[in-house]
């Protein structure tokens, strides 16, 4: 027997663990500030010039030895948890994959490492990615790595510099390590994000979780100063400043359908989750109505902190997990549960914008939430979905809290309308040469009553844009149902000559077979030994055929379904694929080509890119039904907090009467076809609008184009 292993060319590792498995170029930087942290540095330099990265650290290097044992051991690490630096601190380690060293081919072809390990002889390892070179440099005389990235894959400039550093900001939790960029437009020191909570400065209120997983106890703690003390006198039996709170989970969850778990079960799971912490910052904007009628003791605070929630492993941050994303499904439960604060009987939940702050989970102790295998997430294994859940148990500590203050404190605006004066502005409407004889009580009572009117009036206008805001969601609901229903005519116009015997042939032909005494014959084992001459087969697969546009029609109708209209952070290359397939499958004389740049993940809901782009596509097919082949190309790019698109197509373009003003076409029930409504290229404008987006450009010469943006409002 001979042992075989696997052997993989160094440009393929490198495309595969290197520029594929990295989101973007700051994940990249990131794994190399992983390796500095890891290696006991406690400076780490970035040099940016021109097309060329220099970083150093004074970390404790590599020798030969560990080059090839383990540097060049890919999916090995030599890391344990934890190591103790020079200066006699702890560390937990970040890495532990083996593969972060491909960060290097994310970002440049070219890549020379200088290390120098104490006691030992310094190396120098080359490499373009298609073989490795390793060398001894005795003149290097100081411990440490320097890493020298030449041809880096993009351009440097002092914004992306200026994101870079907010990023690793935000990623990077801990003082242990100084970190330092130096670019020829801009130097910057990293400091970390989150600073301590300075109640009135950076929060209204500030919240602490801390889970123990041996009790299975949660304990809430809150911090704040969002009231005036006057607010006392109308919650006596609640303190303003503080509250403190311990949550049993186990009696929590063991009702909750979600998990499905025995008791025991549930109580095994939480202890193996193990200890972990939270600290979140609430901060909310009120008008000076708001502040009066609710007695907040700030408009806004001076250093509000944004970012979102940020989940840490010890020093750095989880990918995807950098405040992006709402990971937490804060405003899926807000949308849920729209009530006020003030609401009697509804559930105020925080708002995705109210909240930032920081999770905080440890190596060793929370090891059950594990790495995805391309280091992009976490697994939201059951142990992830209780550990979510955990921390949203907390959040609804927080939020009934708060709440019971704010309704107690809005009892006072409920004023009886018996308790009320009789208005003195009736009597000056009905006269106004009166106002001159008004006594000091009754203009003052005349002043207090105009100033109620003006509270109405704002109250009004908010309550007016809750009201329109409503109406934009019904709009985008129906523009689906709409385009669902114009796609569904598209195809019943196909196939309006045999829609009435689709469903029924099979069946009556087999009755007509039996009818005629040919059936059993048919299905005798010489007739049917041969597919394409097996009479009951072929009317069995012509029978699923029929099934299957029924399935069409109920895949069409799941299109309405709740979750398009959930704002997420999307994949935009995601869902045009899935329009491609649907749309591909249904055509199979339509061809649609995507160019869409890496990695733009956008806020947004579903709903919005499929309603332009069915009908976008369905616009196509219907002004080009007599080409045998038509070819759709769709180019996708972000630019500055937009995404622009380009739509095209090689068919005949737009009638001659658009020459000279192809935006005519976006008007409603405008259309050259005879049996045409007029509705598609209306409601692609109208959610490129909605969106916050426009329409920039149409030609209809040699195909039909139009460039477009969307985003502002999704």
């Amino acid at each position: 027997m001979e042992e075989l292993k696997y052997i993989i060319e160094d440009s393929t590792i490198a495309e595969l663990l290197g520029v594929q498995n990295f989101t973007n170029d700051e994940s990249a930087v990131l794994e190399l500030v992983k390796n500095a942290y890891d290696a006991r540095a406690t400076l780490l330099t970035l040099h940016f010039e021109g097309s060329q990265l220099i970083i150093t650290d004074n970390g404790v290097g590599m020798d030969s030895n560990d080059v090839k044992i383990h540097w060049m051991h890919v999916g090995k690490s030599s890391k344990e948890y934890q190591v103790v630096d020079e200066n006699n601190k702890t560390r937990v380690l970040a890495g532990s994959k083996g593969v972060g060293r491909f960060a290097l081919s994310r970002l440049g072809r070219n890549i020379q490492i200088s290390s120098k390990k104490k006691g030992a002889t310094g190396v120098i390892w080359i490499t373009d990615w298609n073989g490795s070179i390793l060398s001894e440099d005795k003149d290097l005389h100081e411990s440490g790595t320097k890493i020298i990235i030449n041809n880096l894959r993009e351009k440097w400039s002092k914004k992306r510099i200026e994101n870079l550093a907010e990023f690793l900001s935000k990623t990077y939790n801990d003082n242990l390590m100084k970190i330092e960029i130096f670019h020829p437009d801009v130097d910057i020191v990293v400091k970390k994000y989150f600073p301590a909570p300075k109640l009135g400065k950076n929060c209204l209120s500030n919240i602490q979780l801390n889970f123990n997983s041996d009790k299975c106890i949660l304990t809430t703690e809150v911090q704040s100063d969002e009231f005036l003390n006057e607010a006392i006198k109308y919650c006596p039996e609640i303190n303003l400043h503080e509250f403190s709170i311990e949550t049993d989970i186990i009696d929590e969850f063991k009702s909750l359908k979600e998990f499905d778990l025995t008791l025991e079960e549930l109580q095994a799971h939480l202890s193996n989750l193990g200890n972990f912490s939270a600290e979140m910052y609430f901060n909310i904007n009120s008008t000076t109505v708001e502040m009066e009628k609710f007695l907040y003791k700030y408009s806004s605070v001076p250093e509000n902190l944004k970012g979102g929630i940020i989940l840490y492993r010890n020093a750095f941050s989880i990918s995807a997990y950098e405040g992006k994303k709402d990971w937490l499904g804060l405003g899926k439960r807000s949308r849920k549960s729209p009530a006020a604060a003030s609401h009697p009987t509804g559930s105020w939940r925080v708002r995705e914008n109210q909240l930032a702050g920081k999770v905080e989970i440890d190596k060793k102790k929370n090891a059950v939430l594990q790495d995805l295998s391309n280091r992009q997430g976490l697994d939201e294994n059951i142990y992830y979905q209780l550990f979510v859940e955990i921390i949203l148990t907390g959040l609804k500590e927080f939020e009934r809290y708060r709440q019971s203050i704010v309704r107690l404190i809005d009892v006072k605006n409920n004023v009886n309308p018996e308790d009320k004066p009789t208005p003195i502005s009736d009597k000056v409407v009905s006269n106004p040469t009166t106002v001159s004889q008004l006594s000091p009580k009754e203009a003052k009572q005349l002043a207090a009553e105009i100033k109620t009117y003006r509270k109405e009036s704002n109250d009004f206008k908010r309550e007016k844009a809750n009201v329109e805001q409503r109406y934009k969601y019904d709009v985008r609901i129906l523009n689906v149902l709409a385009t669902t229903g114009l796609k569904a005519s598209s195809i019943a116009h196909e196939m309006r000559n045999d829609r009435n015997s689709i469903a029924d042939n099979s069946n009556n032909i087999i009755s007509a077979l039996q009818e005629y005494d040919m059936w059993d014959e048919l299905s005798s084992p010489d007739k049917t030994e041969k597919s394409y001459k097996n009479i009951p087969y072929l009317i069995k697969s012509n029978s699923e055929v029929s099934a299957k546009i029924v399935a069409f029609m109920d895949t069409m109708l799941s299109e309405v379904e709740k979750k398009q209209f959930e704002s997420t952070w999307q994949s935009i290359g995601d869902l045009l694929n899935k329009i491609k397939q649907v749309w591909e499958r249904d055509y199979a004389w339509v061809s649609i080509k995507l160019q869409i740049e890496d990695d733009i993940v956008f806020k947004m809901s579903e709903d919005i890119v499929r309603v332009i782009f069915d009908n976008l596509i369905l616009n196509s097919i219907q002004q080009n039904e007599s080409k045998d082949h038509l070819n759709v190309n769709i180019i996708a790019r972000e630019q500055n907090n937009f995404i622009h698109f380009l739509y095209s197509d090689d068919g005949k373009g737009l009638d001659k009467k658009y020459n000279s003003n192809p935006r005519r076409i976006l008007e409603v029930h405008e259309t050259t076809r005879k049996n045409g409504h007029g509705l598609g290229m209306w409601i692609v404008n109208n959610t490129t609008v909605m969106s916050g987006g426009e329409i920039i450009q149409i030609t209809g010469q040699n195909g039909f184009s139009i460039e477009f943006s969307l985003g502002g409002n999704m």
